[in-house]
């Protein structure tokens, strides 16, 4: 497939997402600078990882590059691929910042979770499926009612990173 004829497939991937013209064209100048990365293989998986990064972390296109470009400063530094980062963004991110509000939110959301899924990823060495499961199960059900009330009688705020030392 041509250069021109890649860039054509992943606008409309980017205009069918709901884009803006604008904003299709600064997704694509990010998009572009992942093709001069080594640790990125597959264009069109990166545009369907971007696209979830930025639904699920409510992201701005403007923040696109920098979330590209932690995801390519993580997969040069650990034990990660950066398409085992994207699959688990799209399996697991909705649910990760769906259960981090109130801590954190949008990029700074974005950065933990990568961080919690390399980690993982580097620890156990299982695939980012597999992961990606585990950790959409863990975060489903710290988002639980009976779990919130579970934790808080041991003294854990899910919603702080402070244990109550009186238990």
């Amino acid at each position: 497939v041509s250069q021109s004829r890649y860039t054509i497939e992943v606008a409309d991937t980017l205009a069918q997402a709901g884009l803006t013209a604008d904003e299709t064209r600064i997704a694509l100048s990010a998009l572009a600078k992942t093709e001069l990365a080594p640790s990125f293989d597959d264009l069109t998986q990166t545009t369907e990882g971007a696209i979830a990064a930025l639904r699920q972390f409510n992201l701005e296109v403007t923040d696109l590059e920098g979330a590209l470009g932690s995801i390519n400063a993580v997969a040069a530094a650990f034990a990660v691929e950066s398409s085992d980062i994207i699959t688990a963004i799209q399996r697991t991110g909705g649910v990760f910042a769906a259960a981090s509000k109130g801590v954190s939110q949008g990029k700074d959301a974005l950065n933990e979770f990568i961080a919690v899924f390399t980690s993982v990823r580097a620890t156990t060495r299982e695939s980012a499926e597999t992961i990606a499961t585990g950790l959409r199960t863990i975060f489903t059900r710290i988002q639980r009612a009976d779990t919130i009330n579970q934790l808080k009688q041991f003294g854990v705020d899910r919603k702080s990173t402070r244990l109550n030392s009186s238990h």
